[in-house]
């Protein structure tokens, strides 16, 4: 079977986003099928064969059609006097890949195209031109409950009221695609149910973010060989919801744990933060790696990982691959969402700075503790996340 999958990120650096989409080609690859992935380019993400391993690569062609998605204060303020679209969807709309997915669709022959996204599903009217076969619809998130959530997050009146506009805007077009496609693949549970809210008919299959359980298996672990004082976050620092939640955790919880534990370390790593965000970082407990090469390394430091977010929706990915180096999560409940984890078994879910506060410096001091949680939550994700069955599941759902 041949399948054109759409996305609007490229595969380079890898994210969250950009390793669900790429998670997904693999797992078809795996069932024996072979991917067509027509994504963007932009400035923040490109397309390297370095990404992709060579067991995939006959099976995989990569087309990256290169937009500009940059932000323009001019355009954002056109669009929010005199246009009723959100301006986020506007700028992952180009011409030219709209003429890419066309000239794709007339010259080869595609049993099923899935489109990543929202952004990719405004091209759903110019793609049923030409195609008659089964499209697959697979939001990573739903976008408008990211935006409505960083409103009422936002210290700033003006941001509450523009994340409150965009988030109104991307509700009322998520609604206008609601049933065009012909499957849905929502990432959580809870994304499938606020669908149905919407009002989505179409037959849905939940198909969360997969990983490669033997290539994990085959890197192993470091060892933890002592009792380390370090705490680890990973994420995109340009992305308001993690801006957000990192600040809350180093303004609200780390003085507290400061005092049981004066040595502790907060080793923070992420992408494209802005100098005001590197600046909240210069403390004496905080260690700022960056961008970093390799995320598995970072993440196998000893210590716990922490996903403190408050706004978001969809799956974290960065929990999902913590969870599979054995380690020990601390994460907010909204950040857990769509996982199926359980409490004090295979991950510690806290939302108040006590509660956070606590349950790091428990796994600080009691190093039994922290180790139980991090081999449960690999059983876990063991046998909930391998990519090569989610793929197996989709593909048997959809015949």
């Amino acid at each position: 079977m041949k399948i054109l999958q759409v996305a609007n990120k490229a595969i380079y650096p890898p994210d969250g986003g950009s390793l669900a989409i790429l998670s997904i080609s693999k797992g078809y690859i795996r069932n024996g099928h072979q991917v067509h992935l027509l994504n963007m380019v932009t400035h923040k993400h490109m397309n390297t064969d370095d990404s992709i391993e060579d067991e995939y690569k006959e099976s995989l062609t990569i087309s990256g059609v290169k937009i500009n998605s940059r932000i323009s204060l001019f355009k954002l303020l056109y669009n929010l006097f005199f246009s009723t679209k959100p301006y986020i969807s506007e700028r992952f709309f180009s011409s030219e890949f709209k003429r890419k997915l066309i000239s794709l669709l007339k010259s080869e022959s595609f049993d099923i195209v899935q489109l990543e996204g929202l952004y990719c599903l405004q091209y759903l009217n110019f793609l049923r031109e030409i195609y008659s076969g089964k499209v697959l619809y697979r939001p990573h998130n739903m976008e408008y409950l990211i935006w409505k959530r960083n409103s009422s997050e936002s210290p700033s009146i003006i941001k509450k009221i523009y994340f409150s506009i965009i988030s109104h805007r991307l509700k009322k077009l998520e609604s206008k695609f609601i049933n065009t496609y012909d499957f849905l693949i929502p990432i959580s549970q809870n994304d499938a149910n606020l669908f149905k809210e919407l009002g989505n008919k179409k037959p849905f299959i939940v198909s969360p973010f997969g990983i490669d359980i033997h290539k994990v298996q085959s890197q192993g672990s470091k060892p933890n060989n002592e009792l380390s004082e370090n705490i680890n976050y990973i994420g995109a620092l340009d992305w308001i919801p993690n801006q957000q939640g990192l600040l809350w955790f180093i303004e609200k919880c780390l003085p507290t744990i400061i005092r049981s534990h004066p040595n502790v370390m907060l080793n923070v790593a992420g992408r494209n933060a802005p100098k005001w965000f590197i600046d909240k970082l210069k403390h004496k407990n905080i260690s700022y790696f960056g961008e970093v090469e390799n995320a598995n390394d970072f993440l196998q430091q000893s210590g716990p990982v922490i996903v403190p977010l408050f706004s978001g929706s969809g799956i974290r990915v960065k929990i999902i691959e913590g969870m599979a180096l054995k380690k020990a999560i601390i994460a907010t409940r909204i950040a857990a969402e769509g996982i199926n984890c359980k409490h004090e078994k295979n991950i510690l879910l806290a939302d108040t700075p006590e509660e956070f506060s606590g349950l790091i410096n428990k796994t600080l001091t009691d190093r039994n503790f922290q180790e139980r949680i991090g081999d449960n939550a690999f059983l876990f994700v063991n046998k909930n996340y391998n990519f090569t069955e989610i793929a197996s599941n989709i593909l048997n759902f959809i015949k």
